[in-house]
């Protein structure tokens, strides 16, 4: 061979130990052995299915393996083998016909064949069929019973039935060989309070029908009104407009059953208190400069609670009033919503010595920003006669959330004043604040 030949091969040879080293192992699963059941005589002791002289005894012994072994390969985290892959392998271990079960277990997992070794026990009592297994794994170097589960089938032909019940029984919670039905929801907390913006992750928990927690379950969440209170399908909750919704989250599994679904409530609360400074961009009348105002943000929010008052005693003929028929409920019910949902907010604005404003503004608040119209009354300070009268108020702003309970607001002011003096003038004001706001 050339020189040039040599070198090429040495290339390819040093560019494929290279390469196979670079490419990373793949893990291997976990080997679970599956033996043929054995059968149980009447004094309890195992025998060789194939000792006895009941034909449905030695098939059942074979397609319980079988069905266990399939279930195991459907789940798909295991490497299974059986009698029939390890035949050979078996058959140099030379167990006897009444070789218990341990002993199985004990020489397959000292044979390093596997990691886990299944296998059962089969009894006929008349026509019921008794079914027990076995999960036996190594303790260090010692083998020991993992689990064990038993079942009865009312005919022998109905036991293959029982391999599902069996395998959930014989592997813990966490391993849904067979995936369990979710049959309850949880969501904690049952309520939450959140302020305007704020998020919060909910934790969810799935149970199966014996109270078992379900494994890596998913769940469907829904916002009852998602422009108040959004949701992701994370479960994490942003509250968007002050106000109450439900959320509803529902389990979803291959299960035949989903269980009923879980639902919290979500309050998201507006600011309670603010302060705000700015200055007027249109000057007052009479008055060339642009002067400095201070101004206080309340906003009362009321906690609606489920009282229940007395019925009220009615004579003969009397009917009782309802908001359709009692205008003074309907005003009452608006304003009540307007405090419950914190859509009110009391303005206090004054101009140090100079001027003081008071105001009530129902303010339509988002995550983004919010916008307001309201009335109220300016009076001066210096000189109570002149310019005071009625004001319409117009705001709109924007607002920079530094923590969950502050926000840093910037908003544009527009008054309409409408004097009470005997000259009815009215003037426009123009003015921009920034200031900050607090959160419950």
């Amino acid at each position: 061979m050339k020189s040039s030949q040599w070198k090429c091969a040495l290339v390819l040879m040093l560019l494929i130990v290279t390469t196979g080293a670079a490419l990373p192992a793949r893990a291997a699963a976990e080997r679970v052995v599956v033996l043929d059941f054995l059968a149980l005589d009447a004094q309890g002791n195992y025998i060789d299915p194939r000792s006895t002289a009941q034909g449905d005894l030695v098939s059942l012994s074979r397609i319980m393996a079988q069905g266990i072994g399939a279930r195991l390969v459907q789940y798909g985290e295991f490497e299974v083998q059986d009698s029939i892959s390890l035949q050979a392998e078996l058959a140099a271990l030379g167990f006897a016909p009444d070789t218990s079960a341990w002993e199985r277990a004990q020489a397959i997992l000292g044979a390093g064949l596997a990691h886990q070794v299944i296998t059962g026990s089969l009894t006929l009592l008349q026509n019921t069929a008794v079914v027990g297994v076995q999960r036996f794994q190594l303790d260090g170097s010692r083998p020991v019973l993992a689990g064990s589960a038993m079942a009865s089938a009312a005919r022998v032909q109905d036991a293959p039935n029982l391999v599902d019940n069996l395998l959930t029984d014989l592997f813990p919670a966490d391993v849904q060989v067979i995936e369990r039905a979710v049959d309850q929801v949880f969501v904690v907390p049952g309520q939450v309070r959140l302020n305007l913006g704020q998020s919060h992750k909910l934790s969810v928990y799935a149970l199966d029908a014996l109270g078992r927690p379900v494994a890596n379950p998913q769940f469907l969440f829904f916002s009852s009104d998602e422009s108040k209170v959004a949701v992701d399908e994370q479960g994490v909750v942003t509250g968007l407009q002050p106000g109450t919704a439900s959320i509803t989250v529902r389990a979803i599994t291959k299960g035949t059953r989903s269980g009923s679904p879980a639902t919290m409530q979500v309050t998201v609360l507006p600011p309670t208190f603010g302060v705000r400074v700015g200055r007027l961009l249109t000057p007052r009348e009479g008055d060339a400069r642009f002067p400095v105002r201070i101004g206080l943000r309340l906003t009362p929010t009321v906690d609606q609670k489920g009282t229940q008052a007395a019925a009220p005693k009615l004579t003969p003929g009397e009917t009782i009033p309802t908001e359709s028929s009692n205008p003074l409920g309907i005003i009452t019910s608006f304003f009540g919503s307007m405090l419950t949902n914190g859509l009110m907010t009391i303005d206090l604005d004054f101009d140090p010595s100079r001027e003081l404003l008071v105001s009530f503004s129902g303010v339509q608040r988002s995550s983004g920003g919010y916008l307001g119209t309201g009335v109220g009354y300016v009076t001066p300070l210096d000189n109570v006669e002149s310019q005071k009268g009625f004001i319409l108020r117009f705001t709109i702003g924007t607002q920079y959330r530094a923590t969950n309970r502050l926000a840093v607001p910037v908003e544009a002011v527009v008054d309409a004043i409408f004097p009470t003096t005997s000259v009815f003038r009215p003037s426009f004001r123009l003015g921009v604040n920034i200031g900050f706001d607090l959160f419950p």
